[in-house]
């Protein structure tokens, strides 16, 4: 498996299968940084925070658009629906950073699906 298939398996195994600590246990190193300032790093503060999230929005799913990877890094862009059935969905980039085959390191940035562009194009 290269990079990029372990971590849309990883964002597969989390954010659509809800699947929160199995994924973390098949895909993440022993050390995990976070680069979210709301979860400390390691993988049990961003378990719980993950396992929240999903439960809090059970109907959640992510749709990937594209990924980029650049020797051990992996970026996708994708769409998070928070619920099927309700307006609200959050256009995102995760970035990863891998060793050994294994994700080690987290960034990410995220915006609410605009219903209208000034441009004319789409945010994702």
């Amino acid at each position: 498996m290269n990079n990029t298939q372990t971590v849309l398996a990883f964002e597969e195994t989390v954010y659509n299968k809800h699947e929160v600590r199995e994924g973390f246990e098949h895909y993440v190193g022993p050390i995990y940084r976070e680069h979210d300032p709301r979860i400390a790093d390691g993988k049990e503060p961003a378990i719980s925070t993950l396992s929240q999230l999903v439960a809090r929005f059970p109907g959640s799913r992510v749709t990937v658009r594209r990924t980029i990877a650049q020797g051990n890094l992996v970026a996708v862009q994708l769409l998070w629906t928070q619920q099927p059935e309700q307006p609200g969905a959050v256009v995102r980039v995760d970035i990863y950073r891998l060793e050994n085959a294994r994700i080690v390191e987290h960034w990410d940035v995220a915006q609410e699906l605009p219903t209208t562009s000034a441009n004319g194009n789409s945010t994702y």
